[in-house]
């Protein structure tokens, strides 16, 4: 994230806004079995899916369905 971050090009603030709601303020999960574990073991695994964050490469859990 930190990577990303510094060495990205012209500020953006939709891109700024998008990365604090779905990447900065959210736990980081390794891969997908872990987030899915974390999930499961909150008994929130029938809301929560998870996803890969395009922005710092790890996995995020949200309430959003993603395609499947």
């Amino acid at each position: 994230m930190q990577w990303y971050l510094k060495d990205r090009g012209a500020t953006d603030a939709w891109i700024d806004t998008d990365v604090a709601r779905s990447c900065t303020s959210k736990q980081q999960y390794a891969d997908e079995a872990d987030a899915r574990a974390h999930a499961l073991m909150n008994g929130m695994g029938d809301v929560l899916f998870s996803y890969a964050c395009r922005y710092c490469g790890f996995w995020h859990l949200t309430r959003r369905p993603g395609p499947r």
